[in-house]
């Protein structure tokens, strides 16, 4: 099969390889581009996950044109026998290509399931699939098919494919990455949601990324704080003058790989004042884009306090059990009488102090404890 010219390293297909895994559709635009190139009928990616019992996500670059019931019920279908797909089964090892017709005799392939009621009705012929993976777990066959028509794929189409292989898996990874980064995100902002702590998380620009549920209820009863311009803003323009002082502190202490907490008051329109405490979100790393999480604002709402150890477990992030270390030595106990308190080892408590200290940004004992009653004094 001819096709239109041979690859070349900037090739067209390899950038849209690349941004496969951020389109709403992965791989849409390559599998569109790969067909019009190959001058086939069509060209899939079957992603599986490794583990058993989970349906494949069969992505095309031209699909069927079939209504959205016949979609579900060919997926069904597809899921029920993927196991008799005869070119799936002949593709086991990364780099592992193949053409139908090499991978089943055409005597067999009439009796097979798979091809009589997934392929067959639809036109598919022949096929050319190359499998891949990924170290995550997701593996699977990208593949060009053909109508009896079109004809048989050639050594041509194979090399085409292989030139395509190392960024189609280096892809795959980054699409497993994202993936597991999204489930991640959807976690923590279930957590972040659950805090009865008002909550706003700022970029490095100091724009407003995340607010929880309870910052949000805050902001709709209470005049004294908002939202300007993508800013968290207190009503107070003394205390909001403080409050963007205090923010761009943190911003430039985490560029310069420090940590920064400090605490203010700000007037509300109640009897009580709020409390505000601004802190650094640690990084890995000092080189990361404006529009990553950088500062977490904590803001005590207008209801009653909060116990000590579940505030200081909110703001810090600390476990339980630190979060009740923290609070005993913020009483003004010694590790020794800590630990006798608690139940531990003193080893243990020293253990669970160097957390601690590592959690909240300080590097001494003295510092926590001011640092904890500063906080809690603002918040509780």
């Amino acid at each position: 099969m001819a096709i239109d010219k041979p690859l070349a390293p900037a090739d067209e297909l390899v950038s849209l390889i690349y941004r496969g895994p951020l389109e709403p559709t992965p791989w849409q635009s390559f599998l569109e581009a790969l067909t019009r190139r190959m001058r086939c009928k069509s060209a899939a990616i079957v992603l599986r996950l490794s583990r058993q019992g989970m349906p494949p996500l069969v992505i095309w670059g031209r699909p069927p044109t079939i209504d959205e019931n016949q979609a579900r019920a060919i997926n069904e279908v597809h899921a029920e026998l993927g196991h008799l797909d005869p070119l799936r089964n002949r593709l086991v090892r990364p780099g592992d290509i193949l053409t139908l017709s090499a991978a089943m005799p055409r005597e067999e392939l009439e009796k097979n399931r798979f091809y009589l009621e997934i392929m067959k009705p639809y036109g598919i012929e022949h096929e050319l699939g190359m499998y891949i993976s990924e170290p995550g777990g997701w593996e699977g066959n990208v593949g060009l098919t053909n109508g009896p028509e079109e004809g048989d794929f050639t050594e041509d189409d194979k090399a085409v494919l292989l030139t395509l292989r190392p960024h189609l898996e280096q892809a795959l990874t980054l699409f497993s990455r994202i993936r597991r980064d999204e489930t991640e995100l959807q976690v923590m902002t279930d957590t972040l949601d659950r805090l009865t702590l008002c909550t706003f998380i700022l970029d490095s620009a100091g724009r407003v990324i995340r607010t929880n549920t309870a910052g949000r209820q805050l902001m709709l009863s209470s005049r004294a704080i908002r939202t300007a311009d993508d800013r968290l803003v207190l009503a107070s323009k003394s205390s909001n003058a403080l409050l963007q002082q205090l923010v761009a502190r943190a911003i430039e202490a985490r560029r310069s790989g420090d940590s920064f907490t400090e605490a203010l008051r700000a007037e509300s329109d109640s009897d009580r004042h709020l409390g505000v405490l601004v802190r650094t979100i640690e990084t890995s790393t000092r080189y990361g884009s404006d529009a990553e999480p950088a500062v977490v604002i904590y803001v005590s709402g207008l209801e009653t306090g909060q116990p000590l150890e579940r505030l200081v477990s909110q703001i810090f992030d600390l476990t339980p059990s630190e979060a009740h270390l923290a609070a005993l030595l913020a009483a003004g106990l010694s590790l020794a009488e800590a630990a006798e308190k608690l139940d531990l080892t003193e080893n243990t408590v020293r253990s669970y102090c160097k957390t601690i200290l590592s959690k909240t940004g300080v590097s001494r004992q003295a510092d926590l404890v001011r640092l904890i009653l500063r906080s809690v004094a603002v918040l509780g």
